[in-house]
C-alpha cells in the first residue's frame, strides 16, 4: 500500500504544472526590456517554454512540468545567463543580472548583429535607440531589406504584397501603425513565403512579435492628412487585456477628394473597311474615394497551450470619378468636333467573420484551424456619352449589382522534430458570385481544395531546407452552366547554405497557380468607345507559373548586400487581350501561350556613422519581359531605381525618398509605376508622441500615369490619367500611443486567410 502511494506521489509530481518568474536587469539596476528567457529539459531537448521580459524586466513561464531544466537568459550585447533548475514547485529566480558583452556592444548595428537565421526566416531585433527613432511600428518595418512603407501600407520594393501578421494574428498595416516600438519584442522575416501563402502573389510574410498586457491595454492614433488637397490616411484603435483574454476596436478610414484630375486620350482603330482616330483632351474633373474599415476582435490564449481569436469586420468603399474631354474625331480622314464625359461609381460594403484557433500538445505537436465567411454587395455604375452642338450622338450605360459569399477554411498540423518541423495542411475555399440586375441572374461558383505537406530544418551547421508539395483542384461553374475543372501540382523547394556567420546564399524553387478573379469571369461588356468594347471572359483557365530563384545575402557590421537573380516562366498566364467582331474591338482576359520574366535586382544598406545615425539605402532593378499569345510576341525591358536617406539625431529625423518611373508589361499593354519624391521631417517633442511634416511630389507638375498598347493592327491607344493635386502636396502626420498596465508575451499564429475579391470587373 504504501508502495503504491509513493508510486501515486511521484506521478503526480512528475505531471504537476510550475511557474518560474524573475526579473532581468543589467549591472546598473536597470530593467531590460525584450530579453529572451527559456528553459529547456534536461531529459526531453524538444521540450521547451519561454518568455520575453517586459517594460519592468519581469518574465513568468507557466505550466512547466516536474523535472531537471536548464535557464537560458539572452539579450543583444549582454553576455547569455545559464542556471540549472530542479523543478517541483514554483520557482522566483529574483533578481538576474546580464553582463555587458565589450565585443558585441561594438556590433549593435541594425543588420547582421541583431540578425538571427533560421531555416525559412530571419528574426530582427531592435536596439533602444532604434525604438527611440522610429514613431510606431509600421514605420519600424522599414529596417528590413527590400520592405516599403508609403500611405500607412507595407509593400516589396518590387511591387509585391506584403502578409502582415502580429503575433501571429491576421492583421493590416493599419494595425502596426497604433503599436508603439518599445512594444516590439522581435520582426519574424520570411521573404520566401511558406507553402500555404505561396499562390498569393507575396513578397514577403512579416510576422511582429509584441509584448502585450496581461492587465491593462494601450490607445493608439496615426492620422496621415494632407493641407494642400483632400488626401488622408488615419487610423484609431484600442485594446484592453484582462488574465488570458483580449479585446480590441479599430476604425479606419482613407480617403481622396481631388478636384483636377486630366485624362488624355489617343486612340485609332479600324472596323468594317473605315478607320477611327481620336484626340481626347481632357479637362480638369473630379476623383474621390472613402475606404472605411470597423473591427471588434476577441482573443483568449494560454502561452504554449492555445489560442482562440476572432475577429468581426466591416468594409466599405465608395469611389466615385468623371472626366469631360474636348475631342477631335475623324472617321476615313473626315475631321470634327466633339464633346466626351465618362464616369464611373462603385461601391461595395462587406462584413468579415474570422476565427481561429491553435492548440499545442506536448511542445512537439500543433494543430491550428480558420475559417472565415465574408459577404460583399457591391454595386459598379459607368456612362460614357459623347455630343455635338448640344446634340447627343452616342450614350451608353453599365449598370452591375452583385452579391457573392465566400467560405474560407483551412488545417494545419505541425510536428517539431529535433532538426526540422513537419507540416501537413489543406484548404478550401468557395465562392458564390450572382449578378442579381439581369432578367435572369448569372451565376458564378467557384471551389478549390489545396493540399499541401511539408518538411523545414537545418542539415548540419552550413545547411538548411525546406521542401513541400501541394496539390490544387479548381472547379469553376460559368454563368453558362459550364464547369471547368483543373488539377495542378505545386512543389517548392528551398535550399539554403550559410557561406558564415554573416553570409547566406539560398536557391528557391516553387510553381504557382493564379486563378481568374470572380470578376474577371463575369461577362458584363461596356463602352470605352462607340466601337470599342471591354468585359470579361467567363471561359478563362488558372495559369501556372515556374519560378527559379537565386539569392545571395551578407550583413557584416554596419553594411548589408542582398541580390537576386530570378527567371519565372507562366503558362496561360492571364492577361488582357484584343480581338475584333467585326462590329466592335473587344478588349478582354485572355490565357497567354506563355509568359517569361527574366530579372535581377540589387539591394545595399549602410550605416556609415556610430549610433546609426545615418541610414543609406539604394534598390536597383532590370527585368525583361516576354509575352506570347496566337503566334504574336510582346516584349519589354524595365527598371526602377529607389535611394533612400534617413536621418535621425536626438529628437529629431529627417527621410529623402526617391522611386523612379518603372513600366511594366501585361499581355501588350506598357503601363507605368509614376515616379515619385518625398522630404520628411519628424519631431518626438515627448514619449509616445511623433509628429510628421512632408511634401510629396515635390516639383513635379502631378502624379502620371501612362497605359499604352504594343503590337496590334487592330488598336492603338495611350491614355494619360495626371492627378494635379498630389504635385507639391504638404502633409502632416501625427502619432499618439500610450500603454497602460503589466506586460505579457504575444501569440503565435500560422495562418491568414482573406477574401479581397468584390466581383467587381476589374478596371485599369
Amino acid at each position: 500500500m504504501l508502495s503504491m502511494v509513493c508510486c501515486i506521489f511521484c506521478s503526480i509530481q512528475t505531471w504537476a504544472q510550475h511557474t518560474i518568474t524573475g526579473t532581468v536587469k543589467n549591472a546598473k539596476e536597470q530593467p531590460i526590456v525584450g530579453a529572451t528567457v527559456i528553459v529547456k529539459s534536461q531529459q526531453d531537448p524538444l521540450y521547451y517554454k519561454g518568455d520575453i521580459t517586459d517594460q519592468n524586466g519581469q518574465f513568468s513561464i507557466t505550466d512547466i512540468q516536474s523535472g531537471k531544466y536548464d535557464l537560458e537568459v539572452s539579450y543583444i550585447g549582454y553576455v547569455k545567463f545559464f542556471q540549472e533548475l530542479t523543478l517541483d514547485k514554483p520557482i522566483d529566480i529574483g533578481e538576474i543580472i546580464l553582463q555587458e558583452n565589450a565585443t558585441e556592444l561594438k556590433e549593435i548595428v541594425v543588420t547582421a548583429s541583431l540578425v538571427k537565421r533560421f531555416a525559412d526566416k530571419k528574426e530582427y531585433r531592435l536596439t533602444t535607440l532604434e525604438k527611440t527613432q522610429y514613431s510606431s511600428a509600421l514605420s519600424a518595418l522599414e529596417l528590413l531589406p527590400k520592405i516599403q512603407v508609403l500611405d500607412q501600407q507595407v509593400s516589396s520594393v518590387d511591387g509585391k504584397a506584403v502578409k502582415i501578421l502580429i503575433n501571429g494574428l491576421p492583421s493590416t498595416s493599419a494595425d502596426l501603425s497604433v503599436i508603439p516600438t518599445e512594444n516590439i519584442s522581435k520582426i519574424d522575416y520570411y521573404t520566401q513565403p511558406p507553402i500555404q501563402y505561396s499562390n498569393m502573389g507575396l513578397g514577403a510574410v512579416i510576422n511582429v512579435v509584441t509584448s502585450e498586457k496581461q492587465n491593462g491595454g494601450s490607445i493608439g492614433l496615426n492620422t496621415q492628412n494632407a493641407l494642400t488637397t483632400g488626401f488622408g490616411n488615419n487610423v484609431v484603435n484600442f485594446k484592453y487585456n484582462w488574465g488570458n483574454s483580449q479585446v480590441g476596436v479599430t476604425y479606419n478610414i482613407n480617403y481622396r477628394n481631388y478636384n483636377k484630375r486630366v485624362l488624355n486620350e489617343d486612340i485609332a482603330y479600324t472596323i468594317d473597311n473605315k478607320t477611327y482616330e481620336k484626340q481626347k483632351y481632357g479637362e480638369n474633373s473630379p476623383y474621390a474615394y472613402e475606404q472605411q474599415l470597423a473591427q471588434l476582435s476577441y482573443n483568449n490564449s494560454k502561452t504554449d497551450n492555445y489560442l482562440f481569436s476572432t475577429k468581426l469586420s466591416l468594409n466599405s468603399l465608395n469611389r466615385r470619378r468623371s472626366s469631360n474631354q474636348n475631342i477631335i474625331s475623324r472617321i476615313d480622314n473626315i475631321e470634327s468636333q466633339k464633346l466626351g464625359y465618362s464616369s464611373d461609381k462603385d461601391k461595395y460594403i462587406s462584413p468579415v467573420l474570422d476565427v481561429y484557433f491553435s492548440k499545442a500538445f506536448y511542445s512537439r505537436h500543433e494543430f491550428i484551424i480558420n475559417l472565415v465567411g465574408t459577404y460583399y454587395k457591391s454595386d459598379y455604375d459607368y456612362q460614357y456619352l459623347e455630343s455635338a452642338n448640344k446634340q447627343t450622338l452616342f450614350n451608353t450605360a453599365t449598370n452591375i449589382n452583385i452579391n457573392k459569399y465566400s467560405v474560407i477554411g483551412e488545417a494545419l498540423y505541425n510536428y517539431k522534430m529535433k532538426k526540422s518541423n513537419l507540416y501537413i495542411g489543406t484548404r478550401y475555399m468557395y465562392n458564390n458570385s450572382t449578378q442579381i440586375n439581369l432578367p435572369a441572374d448569372n451565376q458564378i461558383l467557384t471551389n478549390e481544395i489545396y493540399s499541401y505537406a511539408g518538411v523545414s530544418g537545418l542539415w548540419g551547421d552550413k545547411f538548411n531546407y525546406s521542401i513541400s508539395a501541394g496539390i490544387n483542384n479548381n472547379i469553376f461553374t460559368t454563368i453558362e452552366n459550364e464547369t471547368y475543372k483543373f488539377i495542378y501540382f505545386r512543389p517548392q523547394i528551398k535550399l539554403g547554405y550559410f557561406i558564415d556567420q554573416s553570409s547566406e546564399l539560398a536557391l528557391n524553387y516553387e510553381v504557382n497557380t493564379e486563378n481568374p478573379a470572380v470578376s474577371s469571369l463575369t461577362y458584363n461588356p461596356y463602352y470605352k468607345d462607340p466601337n470599342y468594347i471591354f468585359t470579361g471572359n467567363p471561359n478563362l483557365q488558372p495559369g501556372n507559373s515556374h519560378n527559379l530563384l537565386l539569392s545571395f545575402f551578407k550583413g557584416v557590421k554596419k553594411f548589408v548586400i542582398n541580390t537576386e537573380v530570378g527567371y519565372t516562366y507562366t503558362k496561360n498566364n492571364i492577361a488582357p487581350i484584343f480581338e475584333s467582331d467585326n462590329t466592335n474591338i473587344i478588349e478582354t482576359f485572355g490565357n497567354l501561350d506563355n509568359a517569361q520574366n527574366i530579372k535581377a535586382n540589387l539591394f545595399l544598406q549602410w550605416y556609415p556613422f556610430p549610433s546609426n545615425i545615418l541610414r543609406l539605402r539604394l534598390y536597383s532593378e532590370v527585368f525583361h519581359i516576354q509575352n506570347e499569345w496566337n503566334n504574336m510576341r510582346w516584349e519589354h525591358t524595365g527598371y526602377s531605381i529607389i535611394p533612400s536617406i534617413y536621418l535621425a539625431y536626438k529628437k529629431w529625423g529627417v527621410q529623402l525618398f526617391y522611386q523612379t518611373e518603372k513600366k511594366t508589361l501585361t499581355g501588350q499593354i506598357v503601363k507605368n509605376v509614376p515616379s515619385m519624391a518625398s522630404i520628411e521631417v519628424s519631431y518626438n517633442p515627448v514619449k509616445n508622441l511623433t509628429l510628421t511634416g512632408g511634401i510629396r511630389y515635390p516639383f513635379y507638375d502631378s502624379w502620371k500615369q501612362v497605359t499604352s498598347i504594343l503590337g496590334t493592327s487592330l488598336l492603338s491607344r495611350t491614355e494619360i490619367d495626371k492627378i494635379i493635386n498630389n504635385a507639391n502636396m504638404v502633409y502632416i502626420n501625427l502619432v499618439y500611443n500610450i500603454a497602460f498596465g503589466k506586460n505579457k508575451t504575444g501569440l503565435k499564429l500560422k495562418l491568414q486567410n482573406k477574401d479581397n475579391d468584390s466581383g467587381i470587373l476589374n478596371r485599369y
